[in-house]
């Protein structure tokens, strides 16, 4: 099979942009080129409030089923709005970090948080809270002095729900300066953010 001189010369200036471009920037064009399902448009809270910026390495990026911790149960077919109301009805009722407060946060308000597990001793993990604008069922902590990440270290909670209507927590962990080891930080975070799930799926069954 033949194949023109113009298409070969156009693909390699294809790749050739991708190899030049920002993790941001390649994502976009390889996600420009996928068919966009309800789940794709929900997960980009990070990208949409440049996560990817200088002096930011992602430590982590997990999706969570939200339900009862029951392993034969599928999962919620419950909006992220319902989930958004839960936890502005009561933010630390499921939220599982020592220090969350019972109101759900306002803008740049400072929570100091307290990260407390079996294999290392708690540690400050003071925080700001950020809404990300028009994504109501998104929201960010940026790490102040003090942390355990390094301040200006940033985590993402997105709520959204998959290709079946399932409700799922998508969260991304950046960090600057962590004094914990990876291996470490990353099972602390995933056992949190699970449990989070965890809690929402009892408030919401």
């Amino acid at each position: 099979m033949r194949i023109s001189t113009g298409r070969i010369l156009g693909a390699m200036a294809a790749v050739g942009v991708l190899a030049t471009a920002t993790p941001a920037q390649a994502q976009s064009a390889h996600s420009a080129q996928q068919p966009m399902t309800k789940a794709a448009v929900a997960q980009p809270a990070a990208a949409k409030n440049g996560a990817a910026a200088a002096g930011l390495r992602k430590l982590y990026d997990e999706r969570f089923t939200v339900k009862p911790n029951n392993g034969h149960y599928p999962g919620l077919k419950v909006s992220p709005a319902k989930a958004m109301k839960s936890l502005h009805g009561c933010f630390n009722c499921s939220f599982p970090v020592k220090g969350a407060p019972k109101k759900f946060p306002k803008e740049n308000q400072r929570l100091n948080l307290e990260a407390c597990a079996t294999f290392f001793a708690c540690k400050d993990a003071p925080v700001r809270y950020h809404g990300i604008g028009t994504m109501k069922n998104a929201w960010y902590f940026t790490a102040e002095k003090g942390h355990f990440d390094g301040k200006g270290s940033k985590v993402y909670f997105n709520f959204y729900t998959d290709s079946k209507g399932y409700l799922k927590l998508h969260v991304e962990g950046y960090v600057t300066h962590p004094s914990v080891p990876d291996s470490l930080n990353k099972r602390f975070a995933v056992e949190k953010w699970q449990n989070f799930a965890h809690n929402m799926g009892t408030k919401l069954d």
